[in-house]
This record gives C-alpha cells, structure tokens and sequence, in this order.
C-alpha cells in the first residue's frame, strides 16, 4: 500500500511539472505575439479539453481571452495556444497586422 501512495505522489508530481511546463510555454507564446505592454487588457486564461471548435482539427488548446482591447475596431482578443506551446491562431485572425499597424500609429 505504502508503494502504490508513493507512486501515486510521484505521478501527480509528474503531471503537475508537465502541466506548468505547457502553461508557461502557452504563455511565453502568447507574450510573443502581443508583445511588451499590449494594448489589451482583462486577461483570462482556460485550457479547453475538449478542443476549440472554431480551430481546423477541433484541437486541445490553451485560450488567452483578452476582453479589452485599444485596438481600433476590436472589442476583445483570443490566442489559441497548443499545450506544447504553438501558435494555433487568432481571433481577429490578423492580429499581428492590428498591432502592427496600432505600434506605427503610436511612434513619433
């Protein structure tokens, strides 16, 4: 009995590690695409099991839900993260082009 405890810790450990791992990845991810002070705000974070819908292939994903934005004609953001921490999509999907285009409107 005392065996199968320890196993049973260790496993939860592993999975534990396993999952931090995958969350900071999503994150350093999704930092990557809004870059340093985003103009987005009111940050949400859910790993949907049972896929995104809206995503070919109906895949696992970490959603980053921003419900604010300073973007011109956008109310809110979506990334969509893979659990091994790759870019599966946006919503707006031509978000990069919005902050793209909101950096150049902010420089001098």
């Amino acid at each position: 009995m005392a065996k199968l405890l320890k196993l049973l810790a260790v496993l939860a450990l592993i999975v534990g590690l396993l999952t931090a791992a995958s969350y900071l990845g999503a994150r350093a991810t999704a930092g990557g695409v809004l870059g340093p002070n985003p103009p987005v705000g009111e940050r949400s974070i859910d790993f949907a099991f049972g896929g995104v819908s809206n995503l070919r292939g109906n895949p696992r994903a970490w959603v980053f839900t921003y419900r604010t934005s300073r973007l011109p004609d956008v109310s809110g953001v979506r990334v969509y993260v893979s659990p091994t921490g790759k870019l599966l999509g946006t919503d707006p999907p031509n978000l990069e082009q919005r902050l793209e285009t909101y950096e150049r409107a902010r420089e001098p």
